[in-house]
């Protein structure tokens, strides 16, 4: 075989390379530590790419605590903006994800204590509503059972339900919880105590509710 037909033959095995087109390789993801250096300096792509990053956490928490919520593109954009604005605060780099799931979590806790005040405030301006009758409807599945879930967990003080929300439902360890707080592992344990003793006598209320909670050992402390 000449030189020359050794070389068509390589060129014939080897794939063909695509004609007009640049291939470009992804920058690699920078570290908390160098986004925070970013934002410090005001580099704007820094505090995007923070939001980016975080962002679906933040999003998670506020929905996990509050449950469905009309408001919460609102809720998850104020948590943004308390971020952007007090991430100079944070010094470590270890410490980024916990105090932006703690801004998260005390977004959601300002929600539920406003409307709880705006509420009193009605029922003293216009009298109480009627309570509503009993539902005696079959049980209509998880997705019912989530919504009553949620009205039940309405009733629980600001704090009992925060605690709640991450340790049964976003499944936080107890010692996570506390940090996101800012309070001791023991107070966590006395508010998920108190949480579920007043989740469960709710519960016994609501056919749904109780059906679900008797099919498993779900808020068992693990």
């Amino acid at each position: 075989m000449t030189r020359s037909s050794s070389i068509a033959e390589a060129r014939r095995r080897s794939p063909a390379a695509p004609t007009g087109s640049i291939h470009r390789i992804a920058p690699a993801p920078r570290s908390d530590e160098a986004l925070l250096a970013g934002i410090a300096a005001g580099d704007r792509m820094a505090a995007a790419a923070l939001l980016d990053r975080y962002g679906p956490m933040v999003e998670r928490l506020i929905r996990r605590i509050l449950g469905h919520d009309p408001e919460l593109a609102d809720l998850v954009h104020d948590a943004f903006a308390t971020i952007l604005t007090s991430i100079h605060q944070v010094r470590e780099a270890d410490a980024v994800k916990g105090w932006i799931a703690a801004v998260a979590a005390h977004t959601a806790h300002r929600a539920i204590r406003k409307r709880r005040a705006s509420r009193w405030l009605c029922f003293w301006k216009w009298g109480a509503d009627p309570l509503p009758e009993p539902s005696t409807e079959p049980p209509l599945g998880p997705r019912d059972a989530l919504r009553r879930m949620y009205a039940a967990l309405d009733k629980l003080p600001a704090d009992e339900r925060v605690a709640f929300a991450l340790r049964y439902i976003d499944e936080m360890g107890v010692q996570e919880i506390a940090s996101i707080c800012d309070v001791s592992a023991a107070t966590i344990k006395r508010r998920l105590n108190r949480a579920e003793r007043r989740f469960l006598a709710a519960a016994k209320g609501d056919a749904v509710l109780r059906g679900w909670i008797e099919e498993g050992d779900r808020w068992t402390d693990r």
